[in-house]
């Protein structure tokens, strides 16, 4: 007689930093044959690229509103998620999941809610230094709450939390030396230094403004490979063209590095980035980095990512309001400069964080099936 299989929902939805996690989660748990594993989202170009390559997980979306300003911009955000309500409630009583991970947002609201409604649990994980204002909420009734700082780096006591460390994809566990091969992929030399410049998959306006600014004057001692995002994608190649025959294949650009990632990191001795989720696997890799938080982020989130990083003497970090192409070429050029700072930097970005998040969600959900 066949064994029944346990059913467990995953629900990551919109963004990289939430799909991205849930996605390694289902990597892990879709192996266990006795495990009927969902990953939820609400259909966003990034779920489906992630979700497509699980194997043995089944995608599935619900409504859900994001409210912006104007009020009509309310009345339609409270529309779909009292949609994604009567979405979340059906799909719990029709597969009756052992127990429900949110990797927090506004789209896991409605699943939260409807499982509390219903009865069932709820587990949470927080990737910031500060609870987003979804998983606040929710926080008051899950389970679990798990977090990718320590605890007493929250401003307050939160009810059933572990410090488990971020959710990384395995591939970032025990990353591998550079090789030639790396540096052929972006057509760049080994004898040089090289920087890598990540804004996230959208980009981020006032890195990329410097950095074009700065590429004729930084080139000759560097390569840099920078990730533009798509509305910058043209500036940077245009840039691109403006700079001297002999310094222009050191300047890679791309709107969205993703299958070149981890060759970029493991051939980068300096990284500038925002203050986001991005930042873990960047620690994975042991890099040094500057930080340069995204100002306007819900709750200065990334102000006090960069801030934690900051205390441990884990990153340089420069405030977006203090940044100019002088400011950022300086910190550039000093580090590039300074091997045993960076060397201190990368060491002490690793030594911050717990890294196996995922190990450690995985096992704690586990206990539900």
């Amino acid at each position: 007689m066949e064994m029944k299989k346990k059913t467990i929902f995953l629900m990551g939805a919109d963004t990289g930093g939430h799909v991205v996690p849930v996605f390694a989660l289902a990597q892990e748990l879709e192996k266990d044959p006795k495990l009927k594993v969902f990953v939820i989202g609400v259909g966003s170009e990034i779920e489906k690229k992630f979700y497509s390559k699980l194997r043995n997980s089944k995608y599935l979306k619900i409504k859900a509103g994001k409210s912006q300003f104007g009020s009509w911009s309310k009345i339609s955000a409270a529309f779909k998620s009292g949609v994604g309500l009567v979405q979340s409630k059906y799909l719990i009583l029709k597969h009756r999941p052992s127990v429900i991970f949110l990797k927090g947002n506004y789209a896991t609201l409605p699943m939260a809610f409807a499982a509390r409604v219903l009865g069932w649990p709820v587990v949470i994980h927080e990737s910031d230094a500060v609870l987003g204002r979804s998983n606040k909420v929710i926080s008051g009734f899950a389970k679990k709450v798990f977090l990718s700082y320590p605890e007493d780096v929250y401003e307050r006591k939160i009810k059933n939390s572990q410090y488990s460390g971020p959710i990384l994809r395995p591939e970032f566990h025990d990353p591998s030396a550079r090789t030639l091969k790396d540096y052929q992929v972006f057509s760049f030399d080994p004898k040089l230094p090289t920087v890598l410049i990540l804004g996230g998959s959208l980009g981020a306006k006032t890195i990329n403004k410097n950095i074009f600014e700065i590429l004729e004057k930084t080139l000759p001692t560097c390569q840099i490979i920078h990730q533009t995002g798509k509305g910058d994608l043209e500036p940077a190649k245009k840039a691109k063209e403006l700079l001297s025959k002999g310094l222009q294949p050191r300047y890679f650009v791309s709107d969205f590095i993703e299958q070149e990632l981890f060759s970029a990191l493991r051939i980068s001795d300096l990284v500038v980035s925002r203050a986001g989720s991005g930042i873990f696997e960047i620690a994975a890799f042991k890099k040094t980095t500057i930080l340069i938080p995204y100002p306007h982020a819900t709750a200065d989130h990334q102000v006090k990512n960069a801030k934690y990083f900051s205390r441990k003497s884990a990153a340089e970090v420069i405030e977006d309001r203090n940044l100019s192409s002088a400011v950022l070429y300086s910190a550039i050029s000093k580090l590039l400069a300074n091997e045993n700072r960076r060397k201190l930097l990368a060491e002490n970005l690793k030594k911050s964080l717990k890294l196996d998040g995922r190990e450690t969600v995985v096992k704690y959900l586990k206990q539900f099936l």
